[in-house]
């Protein structure tokens, strides 16, 4: 545990190591778009103990400001397909994930340049993974996870035109929801029937840390500016999940998308 209080007290002084305001550090707003396919490799020791695994759609909006030092930004991401399981059709499932992040971040004046901002930072992220079978009514599951943590970006402007993006986020605490034996318990369905689908989501929460749920996404942006207002841009990102409490699961997501964002 005492690794678990060192994490903490880096994430609670992380706001103050940054130095004072650079007035010319450059100001703006810009909305973006992307799309792309998402790899995803699933294993749930009590869902399933076969891997599921396949290629599903990505979409993601966001909206990012610029002021002075501070960085603030909006994301929201949906995945949505079908994984399946090499040479057995009970486990292919219908998956469907979505987050909701928040990040705010300041620019270290002290190791940053006129081409290199380093930022730090924190998040708040709300994401669910939910599955259902396609051959059984009560196999279904679901990850529910509120969480604050620590985030970083370094954006490099390699040439006039052309900059690089790196963005690293690490949720350290929250609370995580997940059903009951991932749907095949009375109790879930019993709740689900006299309460609803979402009191049946939200049925036991549990306090989460980056000891006993890590969600671990390092994303990488290669941007081209198409004019002043407009760029496209090319990410490629690794999520790693690992969840030990209620139920043991962990998998890897990793993502290919072009986007286009808008300057004002």
């Amino acid at each position: 545990m005492k690794y678990f209080f060192l994490f903490i007290i880096f994430y609670l002084s992380s706001f103050s190591i940054f130095a004072q305001n650079d007035t010319n550090t450059f100001n703006s707003n810009r909305v973006y778009f992307a799309y792309g396919q998402s790899y995803n490799l699933k294993l749930d020791q009590t869902y399933s103990r076969l891997a599921k695994h396949g290629f599903i759609h990505l979409f993601q909006l966001g909206y990012e400001k610029v002021k002075n030092d501070k960085l603030f930004e909006v994301r929201g991401g949906l995945m949505i397909g079908n994984l399946k399981t090499k040479g057995n059709n009970i486990n292919t499932i219908d998956d469907m994930s979505g987050s909701l992040r928040i990040r705010y971040l300041k620019r270290v004046e002290r190791i940053s340049s006129t081409n290199l901002s380093i930022y730090f930072g924190a998040n708040i992220d709300f994401r669910g993974d939910l599955w259902f079978s396609q051959n059984s009514q009560l196999r279904y599951g679901w990850d529910i996870n509120l969480g604050s943590g620590f985030s970083t970006s370094i954006r490099y402007k390699i040439k006039p035109k052309l900059s690089l993006q790196y963005d690293l986020d690490i949720p350290l605490i929250g609370v995580l929801w997940r059903s009951h034996n991932n749907g095949q318990q009375l109790i879930t369905e019993e709740i689900q029937l006299e309460k609803g689908t979402i009191a049946s989501a939200f049925e036991t929460p549990r306090f989460s840390h980056v000891f006993n749920t890590l969600y671990l996404d390092n994303s990488l942006k290669l941007y081209y500016s198409l004019s002043s207002k407009i760029n496209i841009y090319y990410g490629f990102s690794i999520c790693y999940i690992h969840i030990k409490e209620p139920l043991i699961k962990k998998g890897y997501e990793i993502n290919n998308l072009v986007g286009i964002t808008y300057k004002y």
